[in-house]
């Protein structure tokens, strides 16, 4: 399918995930354009990282269709997924913490592309684009450090520029600023701001002070639904938002 100006990035069509008799995410539907930062928002327990899951295809979906710039990619496994431009981080480091810096972004660089289960040697570009990779996250500085030896901000830095290594039409980030400083966190405020546009942003956040800064579109879901949509700053004053967040327009 051609791609034109009207095509969204990522488009869901009623997708819903049941376990068992429970409704992890109900139906929803959205649509977010290509170079737009979205905010996903919403309590402990509102859908929002299963419905990255089902997104990038960690979970397959019980309902509805997922399309990726017109394609549907409802059916891909996750490395298939990854191929067509899905990039994502987790709430839970998957480092490699024995390993250094450099040699964590070449295993995402080589895990970006076919036959990435081959005992040859990583290219020299593997580790040219690595090195790449470790400048757009600012951690040039520690390439040969071991990951073990990170802080938490530096980590969550690593795990975005991972992410990047499969050239992202579509990147995902799942609580980036989770457990972090508040030294910490405007570096990640920066990164995230930096991004070119050529990449859809998409952050689930529970802290308000993080995703609104960086969002033109906030998704603010409850129990596995969507129920409110808008600009960031209809979204801060909104009623049924300020009621979600226990009557606080902010989220700590």
């Amino acid at each position: 399918m051609g791609v034109t100006s009207q095509t969204p990035a990522l488009a869901l069509h009623g997708v819903g995930r049941m376990f068992g008799a429970l409704a992890a995410v109900g139906s929803v539907t959205l649509s977010v354009a290509p170079g737009e930062r979205r905010a996903v928002l919403g309590p402990n327990g509102a859908g929002k990282t299963t419905l990255f899951n089902l997104i990038c295809g960690d979970f397959p979906p019980t309902s509805g269709r997922v399309e990726l710039f017109g394609q549907d990619i409802t059916a891909l496994p996750p490395h298939h997924r990854a191929r067509n431009g899905v990039g994502r981080t987790y709430q839970t480091s998957l480092l490699f913490n024995g390993l250094s810096v450099e040699d964590n972004l070449v295993i995402a660089v080589r895990g970006a592309k076919a036959g990435r289960f081959s005992w040859a040697l990583p290219a020299s570009g593997d580790r040219a684009k690595a090195r790449e990779l470790a400048e757009r996250v600012r951690l040039s500085h520690l390439l040969k450090t071991e990951v073990a030896a990170l802080s938490h901000g530096q980590r969550r830095q690593l795990e975005v520029g991972m992410a990047l290594a499969c050239d992202p039409r579509l990147l995902m980030l799942d609580e980036p600023a989770a457990g972090l400083s508040p030294v910490e966190r405007p570096e990640l405020l920066k990164l995230m701001k930096d991004l070119p546009r050529s990449i859809t942003l998409i952050v689930i956040e529970h802290d308000m002070d993080i995703a609104l800064p960086v969002a033109d579109v906030v998704t603010v879901m409850k129990d596995g639904e969507v129920v409110v949509e808008g600009a960031p700053d209809a979204i801060e004053n909104d009623p049924t938002v300020q009621a979600i967040y226990l009557g606080h327009g902010r989220a700590h």
